[in-house]
């Protein structure tokens, strides 16, 4: 599957499960970028690439590492998911991911983690 082809996956299956929480939604086929404003405040950002690599981006607020992301553009982290990782709010390490790259399994996945309020503790 192309990145924008995901990308309209990834769009398609958050207004499904988040449409009482997003304020705002945006996507931008040539930057390959979904951008999504929940009501809360919560910039959410999506990517995928044509070479397999995706970033999910989740940033809270405009302070210094006050976001968290899925990814896995840098393989050289020491996971067990590897390439496949985290980095948890308000640090720069990573940690192991439950996402694979693929906007049917991620996307539930990280609807789950935000309803959750998971991603928002800090370790």
């Amino acid at each position: 599957m192309k990145a924008n082809e995901k990308l309209l996956v990834a769009k398609e299956l958050l207004e499904l499960n988040l449409s009482e929480k997003i304020s705002q939604i945006s996507i931008d086929l040539t930057y390959k970028q979904l951008h999504i404003v929940l009501i809360d405040g919560i910039h959410l950002y999506i990517v995928y690439n044509d070479h397999g690599e995706y970033s999910y981006s989740i940033i809270f607020s405009k302070l210094d590492l006050d976001r968290c992301r899925f990814d896995n553009y840098d393989d050289h982290w020491k996971v067990s998911s590897r390439p496949h990782h985290f980095h948890p709010r308000k640090t720069k390490e990573a940690i192991k991911s439950p996402m694979k790259g693929f906007p049917n399994h991620d996307i539930i996945k990280l609807v789950e983690l935000l309803n959750s309020g998971e991603l928002k503790s800090i370790p």
